[in-house]
């Protein structure tokens, strides 16, 4: 008798956990969807036109565009990489370990896209994989140095990997890149504060 009401306490703290995990992710992260219709929007068929028969079905998908705070939009090519886009597709559902291996298939061919570095970043800080993100957020780094967010998911990598010194320097080159940013101020205050 006395495990149904532990039992629905623990479901509910589950809930809670579960919404306020998303609401946290949400705020750090700074991700917001800005179309929320969905991933297929039109279809195309090419008629012959002696046969009148298809002879080719093509499908145009379009990924959520989603802008993340103190970054300018980016628009996704319409021509993408079908790999990428089943990758993007995989990481905006939080299916990460799919994700990831999709997005390793697209390094393979595109060696020089800081995009994919910094997602898998992402992929492995949210499997607290922090070197793996420490090393694919550098290199995100290397290629395209203008990203503050990059930055601050860098330094809390190397936080939370116990590198304090690297965590420091992170935030403040993320600061220095979005000044206006408060998360970026408060991460830097709060990384200050601490002890070494």
């Amino acid at each position: 008798m006395i495990i149904y009401p532990i039992a629905i306490i623990l479901i509910l703290l589950i809930a809670f956990f579960v919404v306020w995990r998303r609401a946290y992710f949400v705020e750090k992260v700074g991700i917001v969807p800005d179309q929320p219709e969905g991933f297929l929007q039109s279809e195309e068929r090419d008629v012959d036109p002696e046969r009148g028969t298809q002879i080719q079905e093509k499908k145009k998908f379009s990924i959520f565009h989603f802008k993340k705070k103190g970054e300018p939009e980016v628009m996704l090519e319409k021509t993408q990489d079908p790999l990428m886009e089943k990758a993007e597709e995989l990481f905006f559902k939080k299916q990460y370990i799919s994700a990831e291996k999709w997005y390793l298939e697209v390094i393979k061919k595109d060696p020089r896209n800081p995009k994919i570095y910094s997602r898998l970043g992402l992929i492995y800080i949210s499997q607290k994989n922090y070197k793996d993100a420490i090393s694919c957020l550098e290199e995100a780094n290397k290629l395209e140095p203008t990203v503050a967010s990059r930055y601050f998911n860098l330094s809390f990598a190397n936080n939370e990997e116990g590198n304090r010194k690297e965590a420091l320097d992170s935030a403040r080159k993320a600061i220095r890149l979005d000044p206006q940013n408060p998360k970026y101020k408060n991460w830097f205050n709060e990384l200050r504060s601490r002890p070494f």
